[in-house]
């Protein structure tokens, strides 16, 4: 039997209050806004769990990196490292099996989100947090690289952060 969209909502909402991580249920802001998201969780400070209204079959879990101003300037396809970096962070996506996109603000790179989904049919608790680790793994992996190739790169999340380093079982 196919899950509605408020049964998923009300399963994602319980398999993160098992994590004991803070998280903000945006739904209503976000439905201020635009049409296209059902619901929508903030959980920690970086990652977003949501429902869009044109895929009845699956939700999405992000982490969204931000890059400050500074960082942003390295960020360019004529900086051999940034280049490097690029097929760095596709490759480690591809094995891992997650998709990326580098966010733009006019001509700069401001930040880059990791994401995957689960499929409505084998939504549980194990599935969710298996895609929840995954992107996490990959988030902090892209971090690495990112450091590695820009030394003193800044970028407003971090391995350490609560979201990605807390085990998701407690």
């Amino acid at each position: 039997m196919a899950k509605s969209s408020e049964e998923m909502k009300t399963l994602v909402e319980n398999f993160i209050k098992v994590t004991n991580i803070n998280y903000e249920d945006q739904t209503e802001k976000i439905r201020e806004k635009s049409k296209i998201i059902d619901w929508q969780f903030h959980v920690g400070t970086n990652v977003i769990v949501s429902k869009n209204a044109n895929r009845s079959d699956r939700i999405h879990v992000n982490v969204n990196m931000r890059f400050p101003p500074q960082d942003s300037k390295l960020l360019v396809m004529k900086n051999p490292s940034f280049s490097k970096a690029i097929m760095e962070i596709s490759e480690i996506c591809t094995i891992c099996n997650v998709g990326h996109q580098w966010i733009k603000d006019g001509e700069n790179i401001v930040g880059l989100a990791i994401f995957s989904h689960i499929d409505e049919e084998v939504l549980d608790r194990v599935s969710f947090h298996n895609t929840w680790d995954n992107v996490a793994r990959v988030s902090g992996h892209v971090q690495k690289i990112l450091r590695s190739n820009f030394s003193g790169l800044l970028a407003q999340n971090n391995t350490t952060d609560t979201t990605i380093d807390k085990s998701m079982y407690g």
